[in-house]
């Protein structure tokens, strides 16, 4: 096993996961955001002497993707889906970028490498590998929160994206492809894995990763059933597996209700 480094840094903006892996004089760069100031941090956890040789975007929403500019001309490695979508222009991509734009026009955000797609983004494969110096990076289609989600296992650390977050309950954006990507995520944690890490909020063991995630399942699980029999009140009626005092989660919920095929009484 190569010895790696492996650090977490939080974003003002939801606790989003920025994370630096070092082996060696190599070094990967998971989901680089999102404020200028934060991006300019954590290039500077990079050591002297050392190089960013790949960026990693785990899905395509805006505030996982819009900081790759502060490490130019590195070789961007996503999902296949999304790759794609950079190269023709489509959905995935354009929705991304437009997203980043308006957010930080909202807020003045200054961002001087602008707003485009970087030149090199590679896409691989469910069970795909990639390699940074001595370290070897295997890849693991995740649908469910988004179509190209994207986790990878670094050694005993597993990165998962938008999933498993001890900040927010799960934003859906298809319920069953949802709930196998959890019970997937709970069989490579215990596989080997030590360590975990969401794309919003800190770093998990692997005892707290699952239980986050059989939380997750049964909130989920609670949503199908409600959708089988139409019932909007029942599953308005469901218990927020976490977060229920932050402003905005309750409509959340009510999205994923909708996204189920249903409508659930605000």
């Amino acid at each position: 096993m190569a010895g790696i480094q492996v650090d977490v840094r939080l974003s003002g903006i939801w606790q989003m996961t920025s994370t630096v892996v070092r082996c060696g004089s190599s070094c990967l760069v998971v989901d680089p955001g999102y404020f200028p100031r934060e991006l300019a941090d954590l290039a500077g956890l990079v050591p002297k002497g050392a190089k960013v040789e790949a960026v990693f975007f785990t899905h395509s929403h805006w505030d996982h993707v819009v900081g790759h500019g502060i490490f130019p001309g590195v070789p961007v490695y996503t999902s296949s889906a999304l790759a794609r979508s950079v190269r023709e222009g489509g959905l995935l991509a354009t929705e991304a970028i437009n997203k980043a734009r308006e957010y930080d026009s909202q807020w003045y955000v200054e961002r001087p490498w602008g707003y485009g797609w970087p030149r090199d983004v590679r896409g691989i494969d469910d069970g795909g590998w990639f390699n940074i110096g001595d370290l070897d990076i295997e890849g693991f289609l995740v649908p469910g929160h988004a179509p190209d989600g994207m986790a990878i296992r670094v050694e005993n650390h597993l990165l998962v994206g938008d999933y498993l977050s001890p900040c927010e309950i799960p934003f859906v954006d298809n319920l069953p492809d949802y709930r196998r990507t959890l019970q997937r995520l709970l069989t490579i944690i215990n596989s080997g894995v030590e360590h975990v890490i969401p794309g919003h909020g800190p770093m998990l063991s692997t005892e707290e990763a699952c239980r986050i995630g059989r939380e997750d399942l049964r909130y989920l699980d609670a949503i199908a059933r409600c959708a089988e029999r139409n019932d909007g009140v029942a599953a308005n009626a469901i218990t927020l597996p976490r977060a229920g005092d932050v402003a905005g989660m309750r409509n959340h919920h009510v999205e994923n209700c909708r996204k189920a095929g249903l409508t659930a009484p605000s």
